[in-house]
């Protein structure tokens, strides 16, 4: 009946760019899927063009976020550790699987540390996500620290309106291996293997929901999961 809709924020961010503060974009690096040979700088020209300030990506939260997971297992005080960045995976842990609860690990998604590195660095800054997800919106109402989220549709709906065309523009520097977070087994590409520790790569919501039922009547020890709503990752 097409009776869902999902609501858009295109006015909101609107608005952020009316206000006169600095409007940073936190680009997800799953754009390169979306966008045929357009690199970074291709989409920060466009973006400016729309009036954001500056466009970054959210790379830098998720080596931030790769980080934090590795001093976790450094100090392997945890049993079973599951990523915290699939926010439909948080959801589905809170409202169906609560015993494994305390196993998902209490570290920001690449989103929200990404705009929360930027606040530290700009003032007044606002924060706008742009990717694949639905879920982040719900994510971004939730925790406040990013200020609005776009999905890629949202943005190339946005483009058309303004008639800007993205020009093909890849940077050839190898910014970072943080690119890898939207790829299947993406996190663990990052991070550095703690002895100790096995390390699982799970995505599609049937096979999260398999490895949780195993988490909660112990058959799963010692292990890092990367688990991802989406068969494929967000990519």
């Amino acid at each position: 009946q097409n009776a869902k809709e999902i609501s858009s924020e295109k006015e909101k961010v609107k608005v952020l760019i009316q206000s006169g503060d600095p409007v940073y974009v936190s680009l997800a690096p799953s754009f390169i899927a979306n966008y045929d040979g357009i690199g970074i700088n291709g989409m920060r020209k466009a973006l400016k063009k729309l009036g954001f300030a500056e466009v970054e990506e959210t790379a830098v939260g998720a080596t931030i976020v790769k980080t934090e997971y590795e001093k976790m297992l450094e100090e392997q005080k945890r049993d079973v550790v599951i990523s915290s960045c699939c926010h439909s995976v948080n959801l589905l842990i809170q409202k169906y699987f609560p015993k494994a609860l305390n196993y998902l690990a209490d570290i920001l998604s690449p989103m929200q540390a990404h705009a929360t590195d930027i606040k530290s660095r700009v003032k007044n800054a606002k924060v706008v996500f742009i990717g694949p997800c639905v879920a982040k919106k719900d994510e971004a109402e939730y925790y406040g620290i990013t200020d609005a989220v776009l999905t890629f549709e949202e943005l190339a709906n946005w483009l058309q309106e303004e008639n800007i065309e993205l020009a093909p523009d890849m940077d050839s520097t190898e910014n970072s291996r943080a690119r890898f977070f939207p790829t299947t087994g993406g996190i663990l590409k990052t991070m550095k293997q703690i002895d100790n520790y096995s390390y699982l790569a799970i995505d599609g919501v049937e096979n999260c929901i398999a490895a949780l039922k195993d988490i909660e009547s112990g058959k799963i020890h010692n292990c890092f999961i990367e688990m991802s709503a989406c068969a494929g990752s967000c990519v």
